[in-house]
């Protein structure tokens, strides 16, 4: 009797050990979405390059044709992004496939140990022992059982070490891809930037792009105009009425309660007011342009409600701030933007990432200030500035 209560404790361990196996934490389904996102980008990418083509060969159409190349290089930071999501996921999957295998690995020594010290006699002593046909029958199962637990361990520890070889192949391959997509991004960009400088320095091209900025500046103006009727009508004033705290500008102070619109530079490359250009000798400048780094956090000067957010003409992808002071503050040529029109967004809070989508020939942040219906000197409002070649 007490045989049969060992071979019974036995089995039941054998079972335990099974569904302690089989009761494992499921596999992580592979993200197909990013895959069909992916590939979305890069259909969107080709259907731009084709119409690129289309007008490349008119020199006339430079702003349009950068638009489209501004267009194109954000599919391909989508892509660059979603491979970038991809790697981190194949990274997840190997930690977890990495801890896997070392229980499954510990789990497989301990049934070699448990087989070295049982032995093959002890399979044959079991059958041996059977007291009738039908016992027989029931110990042979029983031998089967256990060794086709053992067989399943080891098959389990082949498979998650299999699985774990593919990802790892998987993840090179990202990196590779991450790498070469990165480098074409910047190559594109830097194809960008020079078409609009080749175009700016030709007599029809400065012209042209004045023009721009003149339809932008009127609607702009128009934009702000009906957002302070709207702010006067009936409600309390327009935004948020506090500074909300948000991070980052302290280090470079703040002037009449607006912070730097980033906390990666203090250099200006380009201030308000008069500056001189090589090809056209004095012109106006209606902002002051921040040299920050490509993707480096645009912030909110102030809080305020979001008026405008995406593409804005020449300024390529900006934002507009309406502030309860009455100042409106512009934030362009940014790569992507982290707002919408409606918001309302606090001092500090991240509003998007610095680029040279629109009329621009480098990554920078160009910051202007309305009030009362025309510009003011932004370089008020940045304390500490670096003065860079002017």
């Amino acid at each position: 009797m007490s045989y049969r209560k060992r071979v019974a404790s036995f089995l039941c361990a054998a079972c335990m050990l099974v569904s302690v196996l089989s009761v494992t934490r499921p596999v992580p389904v592979h993200a197909s979405s990013l895959d069909d996102q992916l590939q979305e980008a890069r259909d969107a990418q080709a259907e731009l390059e084709k119409k690129i083509e289309a007008v490349q060969a008119d020199k006339s159409k430079a702003i349009e044709e950068k638009a489209l190349l501004d267009q194109r290089n954000e599919m391909l930071r989508t892509e660059v992004d979603l491979i970038q999501q991809q790697a981190d996921e194949t990274e997840a999957r190997i930690t977890e496939l990495t801890e896997k295998e070392k229980e499954q690995y510990e789990l497989f020594c301990k049934q070699v140990r448990q087989e070295e010290e049982r032995g093959t006699v002890s399979y044959w002593s079991v059958i041996f022992k059977a007291t009738g046909f039908a016992d027989l029958l029931a110990r042979m199962d029983f031998v089967n059982e256990v060794m086709d637990y053992d067989r399943q361990v080891i098959a389990d520890l082949q498979q998650t070490r299999q699985q774990l070889s593919e990802e790892k192949t998987a993840l090179e391959q990202q990196k590779t891809e991450l790498t070469s997509s990165q480098k074409k991004l910047q190559q594109q960009i830097d194809e960008a930037d020079a078409l609009i400088q080749e175009y700016e320095n030709t007599e029809a091209g400065h012209q042209a792009l004045l023009d721009e900025a003149e339809e932008d500046e009127a609607r702009i103006q128009e934009l702000i105009r009906k957002q302070q009727q709207q702010n006067n009508s009936g409600n309390n004033g327009g935004g948020s009425g506090n500074n909300g705290g948000g991070s980052g500008g302290s280090s470079g102070g703040s002037t009449g309660g607006y912070i730097w619109p980033t906390n990666n530079t203090r250099v200006v490359t380009s201030p308000y007011g008069s500056r001189w250009c090589p090809y056209h000798g004095w012109e106006s400048h209606n902002g002051a342009d921040i040299d920050a780094s490509y993707g480096s956090p645009v912030l909110a000067a102030n809080s305020g409600t979001v008026i405008q957010a995406g593409w804005n003409g020449g300024y390529g992808i900006s934002v507009m701030i309406s502030h309860s002071d009455g100042i409106t503050t512009l934030y362009g040529h940014m790569s992507d933007w982290n707002v919408t029109a409606g918001q309302t967004v606090s001092q500090g809070d991240i509003i998007g990432w610095c680029g040279s989508t629109g009329n621009s020939t480098g990554a920078h942040i160009h910051y202007t200030m309305y009030k009362g219906g025309q510009t003011i000197d932004v370089m008020n409002y940045l304390p500490g500035y670096i003065a860079y070649d002017w």
